[in-house]
């Protein structure tokens, strides 16, 4: 434990990510009880129409398989290119912020939603979103001290090894590419059935 706190203290950008998470994880969990009645009653919907979806049958594997791949590919893509701007740490801490954000919230809606026996549903339906939370916590600290590196490079001069440097983040991105092709696997083929298994 004290090798991780001294990591963190010395690598003040990772200890920043997981301050950051924490807050907007809080902020996601407590956001539910500001939401009004429609918004509340939507989510409740659409919690309901995927336990139905999951019931009976009737998920749409393929539809379910594109989106999910698509996005989680895109938001990779997104934030890997972002790395290599110099203007994109904003972006990248924006999209890094609103997963945080979300993942806490999905979680605390579908046990508000569900009461306790949600509880179960919520950790099993979570598994991919935080599969892509862990990689977006990565993928973010990679591309954030890539720019970080361009910055030096460029406006202090500092000299780096740029052929390693860039290999090393091309690597990066194609791993957290198979990432996300599992984790859209795993969302629209498995967790479907493990709940169902369990659940119903």
């Amino acid at each position: 434990m004290k090798k991780i706190l001294q990591k963190l203290k010395i690598n003040k950008l990772l200890t920043l990510l997981i301050i950051v998470a924490l807050i907007f994880g809080l902020l996601g969990f407590f956001y539910i009880t500001v939401l009004n009645n429609d918004n509340k009653l939507l989510i409740k919907e659409n919690t309901n129409n995927y336990l139905n979806a999951v019931k009976n049958n009737t998920v749409k594997y393929q539809t379910t398989f594109i989106r999910t791949t698509t996005s989680n590919t895109l938001t990779n893509l997104i934030i890997w290119l972002l790395g290599i701007s110099l203007i994109g740490i904003v972006f990248i801490f924006l999209i890094y912020l609103f997963k945080c954000f979300l993942f806490s919230f999905t979680i605390t809606s579908i046990i508000y939603n569900l009461g306790l026996k949600g509880v179960l549903f919520a950790l099993i339906y979570s598994i991919p979103m935080l599969i892509n939370l862990i990689s977006c916590f990565f993928l973010t600290y990679y591309a954030l001290s890539f720019s970080i590196m361009l910055f030096n490079y460029f406006f202090r001069k500092k000299e780096y090894n740029r052929r390693v440097i860039v290999k090393r983040y091309l690597k990066i991105l194609i791993i957290f590419l198979v990432v996300a092709l599992l984790s859209s696997i795993l969302e629209t083929f498995l967790i479907p059935k493990i709940i169902k298994i369990i659940y119903f």
